[in-house]
Protein backbone atom coordinates (compact mmCIF):
# COMPACT_ATOMS: atom_id res chain seq x y z
CA UNK A 1 0.00 0.00 0.00
CA UNK A 2 1.21 3.50 -0.88
CA UNK A 3 0.38 6.32 1.54
CA UNK A 4 0.23 9.99 0.50
CA UNK A 5 0.43 13.08 2.70
CA UNK A 6 -1.81 16.13 2.50
CA UNK A 7 -1.93 18.38 5.54
CA UNK A 8 -5.36 19.81 4.68
CA UNK A 9 -6.85 16.97 2.67
CA UNK A 10 -10.25 17.33 4.33
CA UNK A 11 -10.50 21.05 3.62
CA UNK A 12 -9.22 21.19 0.03
CA UNK A 13 -9.35 17.52 -1.09
CA UNK A 14 -6.17 17.89 -3.13
CA UNK A 15 -2.63 16.52 -3.25
CA UNK A 16 0.17 19.05 -3.62
CA UNK A 17 2.39 19.21 -6.70
CA UNK A 18 5.07 16.86 -5.37
CA UNK A 19 2.61 14.22 -4.17
CA UNK A 20 0.54 14.52 -7.36
CA UNK A 21 3.62 14.04 -9.55
CA UNK A 22 4.61 10.92 -7.62
CA UNK A 23 1.08 9.57 -7.85
CA UNK A 24 0.70 10.13 -11.60
CA UNK A 25 4.20 9.85 -13.04
CA UNK A 26 5.81 7.26 -10.77
CA UNK A 27 2.90 5.10 -9.64
CA UNK A 28 0.91 5.63 -12.85
CA UNK A 29 -2.35 6.23 -11.03
CA UNK A 30 -5.27 7.51 -13.09
CA UNK A 31 -8.80 8.88 -12.77
CA UNK A 32 -11.10 6.85 -10.48
CA UNK A 33 -8.19 4.92 -8.94
CA UNK A 34 -8.31 4.66 -5.15
CA UNK A 35 -5.47 6.05 -3.04
CA UNK A 36 -4.79 6.39 0.68
CA UNK A 37 -3.93 9.71 2.31
CA UNK A 38 -3.01 10.91 5.80
CA UNK A 39 -3.03 14.44 7.19
CA UNK A 40 -0.26 13.70 9.69
CA UNK A 41 -2.50 14.20 12.73
CA UNK A 42 -3.91 10.70 12.95
CA UNK A 43 -6.50 10.61 10.17
CA UNK A 44 -6.43 7.95 7.46
CA UNK A 45 -8.44 8.62 4.30
CA UNK A 46 -9.49 6.39 1.45
CA UNK A 47 -9.86 8.61 -1.61
CA UNK A 48 -10.68 8.41 -5.31
CA UNK A 49 -8.84 10.42 -7.95
CA UNK A 50 -11.20 12.85 -9.68
CA UNK A 51 -9.08 15.04 -11.94
CA UNK A 52 -5.84 16.93 -12.37
CA UNK A 53 -6.10 20.70 -12.02
CA UNK A 54 -2.84 22.36 -13.11
CA UNK A 55 -0.20 20.53 -11.07
CA UNK A 56 -2.48 19.23 -8.33
CA UNK A 57 -4.75 16.21 -8.08
CA UNK A 58 -8.34 16.67 -6.95
CA UNK A 59 -9.68 13.72 -4.99
CA UNK A 60 -12.94 12.59 -3.46
CA UNK A 61 -12.85 11.34 0.13
CA UNK A 62 -14.61 7.98 0.35
CA UNK A 63 -13.94 7.17 4.01
CA UNK A 64 -12.07 8.44 7.04
CA UNK A 65 -10.60 6.58 10.00
CA UNK A 66 -9.10 8.16 13.10
CA UNK A 67 -6.09 6.29 14.49
CA UNK A 68 -5.89 6.42 18.28
CA UNK A 69 -3.09 8.62 19.53
CA UNK A 70 -0.64 7.14 22.01
CA UNK A 71 0.99 9.07 24.89
CA UNK A 72 3.58 11.62 23.77
CA UNK A 73 7.18 10.47 23.39
CA UNK A 74 9.69 13.30 23.03
CA UNK A 75 13.27 12.80 21.91
CA UNK A 76 15.47 15.74 22.92
CA UNK A 77 18.83 15.19 21.28
CA UNK A 78 22.14 16.84 20.48
CA UNK A 79 22.51 15.87 16.82
CA UNK A 80 25.80 14.48 15.48
CA UNK A 81 27.98 16.68 13.29
CA UNK A 82 27.49 14.52 10.18
CA UNK A 83 24.26 15.39 8.40
CA UNK A 84 23.58 11.83 7.25
CA UNK A 85 23.61 10.56 10.84
CA UNK A 86 21.27 13.32 12.00
CA UNK A 87 18.87 12.55 9.17
CA UNK A 88 18.97 8.85 10.02
CA UNK A 89 17.78 9.71 13.54
CA UNK A 90 14.81 11.66 12.15
CA UNK A 91 13.93 8.81 9.81
CA UNK A 92 14.06 6.03 12.39
CA UNK A 93 12.45 8.02 15.20
CA UNK A 94 9.52 8.70 12.88
CA UNK A 95 9.29 5.03 11.91
CA UNK A 96 8.95 3.84 15.50
CA UNK A 97 6.41 6.49 16.46
CA UNK A 98 8.20 9.32 18.30
CA UNK A 99 5.84 12.29 18.73
CA UNK A 100 8.26 15.21 19.14
CA UNK A 101 11.91 15.59 18.13
CA UNK A 102 13.69 18.52 19.77
CA UNK A 103 17.27 19.40 18.78
CA UNK A 104 19.23 20.67 21.77
CA UNK A 105 22.55 22.49 22.13
CA UNK A 106 24.80 21.13 24.88
CA UNK A 107 28.24 22.18 26.08
CA UNK A 108 29.90 19.58 23.83
CA UNK A 109 27.50 19.76 20.88
CA UNK A 110 29.07 19.60 17.43
CA UNK A 111 25.95 20.67 15.53
CA UNK A 112 24.31 23.97 16.47
CA UNK A 113 22.14 24.45 13.37
CA UNK A 114 19.72 22.24 11.45
CA UNK A 115 17.86 22.57 8.17
CA UNK A 116 14.35 22.42 9.59
CA UNK A 117 12.60 22.12 6.21
CA UNK A 118 14.81 19.24 5.13
CA UNK A 119 14.30 17.44 8.44
CA UNK A 120 10.54 17.82 8.07
CA UNK A 121 10.63 16.37 4.55
CA UNK A 122 12.56 13.37 5.82
CA UNK A 123 9.98 12.87 8.58
CA UNK A 124 7.12 13.05 6.04
CA UNK A 125 8.81 10.50 3.80
CA UNK A 126 9.45 8.16 6.73
CA UNK A 127 5.87 8.53 7.99
CA UNK A 128 4.50 7.53 4.60
CA UNK A 129 6.95 4.67 4.14
CA UNK A 130 6.10 3.19 7.55
CA UNK A 131 2.34 3.76 7.01
CA UNK A 132 1.99 5.95 10.09
CA UNK A 133 -0.64 8.65 10.37
CA UNK A 134 1.09 10.90 12.92
CA UNK A 135 3.86 13.21 11.72
CA UNK A 136 6.32 14.05 14.51
CA UNK A 137 6.74 17.68 15.46
CA UNK A 138 10.31 18.81 14.83
CA UNK A 139 10.87 21.65 17.26
CA UNK A 140 13.21 24.58 16.91
CA UNK A 141 16.70 24.06 18.30
CA UNK A 142 16.99 25.00 21.97
CA UNK A 143 19.75 25.38 24.51
CA UNK A 144 19.92 22.48 26.97
CA UNK A 145 19.28 24.66 30.01
CA UNK A 146 16.24 26.31 28.43
CA UNK A 147 14.74 23.01 27.37
CA UNK A 148 14.91 21.19 30.69
CA UNK A 149 13.36 24.12 32.54
CA UNK A 150 10.32 24.06 30.23
CA UNK A 151 9.88 20.30 29.89
CA UNK A 152 6.58 19.26 31.47
CA UNK A 153 5.98 15.66 30.39
CA UNK A 154 5.10 13.02 32.98
CA UNK A 155 8.27 10.93 32.80
CA UNK A 156 11.64 12.57 32.16
CA UNK A 157 14.93 10.74 31.60
CA UNK A 158 18.53 11.62 30.81
CA UNK A 159 20.85 8.94 29.42
CA UNK A 160 24.57 9.49 29.99
CA UNK A 161 27.79 7.47 30.13
CA UNK A 162 29.28 8.70 33.40
CA UNK A 163 29.42 6.58 36.55
CA UNK A 164 26.32 7.32 38.61
CA UNK A 165 24.97 5.17 41.44
CA UNK A 166 21.45 6.47 40.80
CA UNK A 167 21.35 5.24 37.18
CA UNK A 168 18.84 2.51 36.40
CA UNK A 169 17.05 0.96 33.44
CA UNK A 170 14.11 2.87 31.96
CA UNK A 171 10.97 1.93 33.88
CA UNK A 172 8.28 3.25 31.64
CA UNK A 173 4.56 3.64 32.28
CA UNK A 174 3.20 3.47 28.75
CA UNK A 175 0.06 5.36 29.77
CA UNK A 176 2.10 8.47 30.56
CA UNK A 177 3.98 10.94 28.36
CA UNK A 178 7.77 10.66 28.33
CA UNK A 179 10.88 12.62 27.40
CA UNK A 180 14.37 11.21 26.88
CA UNK A 181 17.52 13.35 26.71
CA UNK A 182 20.34 12.04 24.50
CA UNK A 183 23.63 13.93 24.55
CA UNK A 184 26.41 14.60 22.03
CA UNK A 185 29.28 12.24 21.20
CA UNK A 186 31.28 13.69 24.09
CA UNK A 187 28.37 13.09 26.48
CA UNK A 188 26.64 15.55 28.78
CA UNK A 189 28.84 17.57 31.13
CA UNK A 190 28.64 17.00 34.89
CA UNK A 191 27.00 20.41 35.19
CA UNK A 192 24.28 19.44 32.71
CA UNK A 193 23.55 16.16 34.48
CA UNK A 194 23.24 17.92 37.84
CA UNK A 195 20.94 20.54 36.31
CA UNK A 196 18.76 17.86 34.71
CA UNK A 197 18.39 16.07 38.04
CA UNK A 198 17.37 19.36 39.63
CA UNK A 199 14.45 19.50 37.21
CA UNK A 200 13.35 15.93 37.97
CA UNK A 201 15.05 14.10 35.09
CA UNK A 202 15.97 10.57 36.14
CA UNK A 203 19.37 9.27 35.07
CA UNK A 204 19.16 6.03 33.09
CA UNK A 205 21.43 3.51 31.41
CA UNK A 206 20.55 1.99 28.04
CA UNK A 207 23.28 -0.59 27.58
CA UNK A 208 26.43 -1.92 29.19
CA UNK A 209 28.48 -0.52 26.30
CA UNK A 210 29.15 2.99 25.05
CA UNK A 211 26.72 3.77 22.22
CA UNK A 212 26.82 6.22 19.34
CA UNK A 213 24.34 9.07 19.59
CA UNK A 214 21.97 7.71 16.95
CA UNK A 215 22.05 4.18 18.39
CA UNK A 216 21.31 5.46 21.89
CA UNK A 217 18.44 7.58 20.59
CA UNK A 218 16.62 4.72 18.88
CA UNK A 219 17.22 2.21 21.69
CA UNK A 220 15.88 4.70 24.25
CA UNK A 221 12.82 5.63 22.21
CA UNK A 222 12.06 1.99 21.50
CA UNK A 223 12.18 1.21 25.23
CA UNK A 224 9.70 4.01 25.87
CA UNK A 225 7.33 2.89 23.11
CA UNK A 226 7.45 -0.92 23.16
Amino acid sequence: MQLFYSKEIEKFQTLNTEESKHCLKVLRKKKNDKIFVTDGVGNFYECKIKEQVKNELKVEILSKKKIRKKPIIELAISFPKQRIRSEWIIEKATEIGVSIITPIICEKSERIKINHDRMNKIAISSMKQSLRTYLPIISKMQKFSEFIKKSSLDQKYIAHCKYDMSKEKIKNNKKKSSCILIGPEGDFSNKEIILAKKFQFKTVTLNDNRLRTETAAIIACNQLIS
